[in-house]
């Protein structure tokens, strides 16, 4: 599975490029496509008219534009149906987009925010459905709302409830896991979680402060065969490496990595 990101309009110039060569010769290798959708830069931070009310947070994931943009990366990316899958993470650590973070009623313009969100989720994934036939979509969650629980303003491991209308709808469920400290038990813990409403992808795993030690530590405990069994036994299916700096820091880290996927990775579903 090869990964891309998008996270903002200026994005498309490059990605137009690929869908004549670079795309179609990925699907034609037999490997699929993962793409997130990560919006917390992008547009500005204020209260947008919604049809639930007012809504604080980042606009752009609101608008018509984005709509737009999302049939242009559609097109761009689209494979034959039955082909290898095209996986789109949408609004990767969305919990960050509104003006108050990880909690769902913190105030009404939050709460606002949040379903407006949803709605705007529902469109993209029936544009994307359209479009690209071979395409599977899910929220992306950020891996630290596991961590702690607050059930007073629906925060933590409370907002998850919120969300399960539009996650049992999606094809299969996502969360990064970029925690400096450690992230094997995060993992665990999203996916027990996120298990409950399909298939569980790691979108996007690395180190937030890209600490070797502990992106070393979390795959040592992620490849073992006990580790493996209790998630994928929750429906952990997929883990994408954010990028190539931690694997390519030094040899060891190469054959840790390669030795894991000789042993536990599989084909793409279709």
């Amino acid at each position: 599975m090869f990964t891309t990101w998008y996270n903002s309009p200026g994005d498309l110039g490059f990605m137009r490029d690929w869908a004549s060569n670079r795309i179609p010769q990925t699907y034609a290798s037999g490997r699929s496509i993962h793409l997130v959708v990560w919006l917390d830069g992008t547009g500005n931070v204020g209260t947008t008219q919604t049809s639930h009310g007012p809504a604080c947070g980042r606009d752009y994931p609101l608008s018509g534009a984005f709509l737009d943009d999302v049939r242009q990366l559609a097109t761009i990316f689209k494979g034959a149906a039955g082909g290898p899958p095209l996986y789109v993470t949408l609004f990767t650590e969305f919990q960050t987009y509104a003006c108050q973070t990880n909690a769902w009623a913190v105030s009404p313009e939050v709460t606002n925010y949040y379903l407006a969100l949803k709605d705007k989720y529902l469109a993209a994934m029936s544009i994307l459905h359209s479009v690209a036939p071979n395409s599977k979509v899910s929220l992306g969650w950020g891996g630290w709302q596991a961590r702690y629980d607050d059930p007073s303003i629906g925060g933590g491991r409370s907002m998850f409830p919120y969300f399960a209308d539009v996650m049992r709808q999606s094809d299969f469920q996502s969360f990064q896991a970029m925690q400096s400290d450690s992230n094997a038990q995060d993992i665990l813990d999203m996916t027990r979680i996120l298990g409950q409403y399909g298939p569980v992808m790691v979108s996007h795993f690395k180190p937030d402060n890209g600490n070797q030690n502990t992106w070393t530590s979390d795959l040592k405990a992620l490849f073992t065969d006990s580790y493996i069994r209790q998630a994928t036994s929750m429906g952990l299916f997929a883990l994408s490496f954010m990028d190539q700096v931690n694997l390519a820091a030094n040899p060891s880290a190469l054959t840790l990595v390669r030795s894991g996927i000789d042993k536990y990775g599989v084909p793409a579903v279709k």
